[in-house]
């Protein structure tokens, strides 16, 4: 009897942020808990925006940048580049570029799927015929 031998791999894709590099989880679970907390993340620092101190702006930051980056990434980039400034552009532009990353991994996925399916039809068509 043969052996199967598969390989699995991560979903993402990689970011690199002021010379560091991170990883963007694309998996389901990931997706989901990153869209629940980069909602309550953009919403606090929009409340924020104009009275806030600089520490509840770190703060907020730092669970946006540690959802999308991985736990500690924030704390990480802020050491190398100290400007909350700098950091909060920084998180939109971010937040952006993995958007659009996630339309483009789930329309893939949704064409591999299509394509897997198509391929199972056509095999179960020929045993049939």
């Amino acid at each position: 009897m043969k052996a199967l031998n598969i390989t699995v791999e991560r979903t993402g894709f990689p970011v690199s942020l002021a010379g560091l590099d991170f990883f963007f989880d694309c998996s389901a679970e990931h997706i989901e808990e990153y869209e629940v907390k980069y909602t309550e993340v953009e919403r606090k620092l929009k409340e924020l925006e104009d009275d806030g101190d600089i520490e509840s702006k770190k703060e907020a930051l730092g669970l946006g940048y540690d959802v999308m980056l991985g736990e500690g990434a924030f704390k990480k980039l802020y050491e190398k580049v100290p400007d909350l400034i700098a950091w909060i552009n920084a998180f939109f532009d971010l937040a952006g570029g993995i958007a659009q990353n996630i339309n483009e991994f789930k329309n893939d996925q949704e064409n591999k799927s299509k394509d897997l399916e198509k391929k199972y039809l056509k095999k179960k068509a020929i045993k049939k015929g």
